[in-house]
């Protein structure tokens, strides 16, 4: 996944399968505490269709209110590269987007950064276990 998202004026790489550790982790406990894992591997034994998936995982969220900080984890300014303390401060600025194209295009990106994620996490299981 290599979608590129415009936010503020600045323009952001999306999640690639070259994440660190560092932004794997950071992202990965944002989305733990956000409850985000729950809605992706169904241990609550519901069976969601792809877009009940998509719904729930963003209601999950933006109820726990991480939803920026999952975002500014999956997305790297161009011409910079990820650290955390990027992320935060990204984090901080896309909480204070007022833009209401800008608010749709991050809530979009999200889910579909998120599944992605997920999506190269279970390759990269795939692979370690093959």
């Amino acid at each position: 996944m290599t979608d590129t998202i415009t936010l503020d004026g600045r323009k952001f790489q999306g999640i690639t399968q070259a994440l660190t550790v560092n932004q794997d982790d950071y992202i990965l406990a944002h989305l733990r505490l956000a409850g985000a894992v729950e809605v992706m591997s169904d241990p609550d034994g519901v069976k969601r269709t792809k877009e009940q998936r998509a719904e729930d995982l963003l209601t999950r969220i933006l109820l726990s209110g991480r939803a920026h900080q999952i975002l500014a984890g999956c997305v790297t300014e161009e011409g910079k590269v990820w650290n955390r303390t990027e992320a935060d401060a990204n984090a901080a600025r896309f909480g204070a987007i007022t833009d209401i194209a800008d608010k749709t295009a991050m809530r979009s990106s999200m889910v579909q950064f998120v599944i992605g994620f997920f999506s190269l996490g279970a390759t990269s299981q795939e692979k370690a276990n093959a």
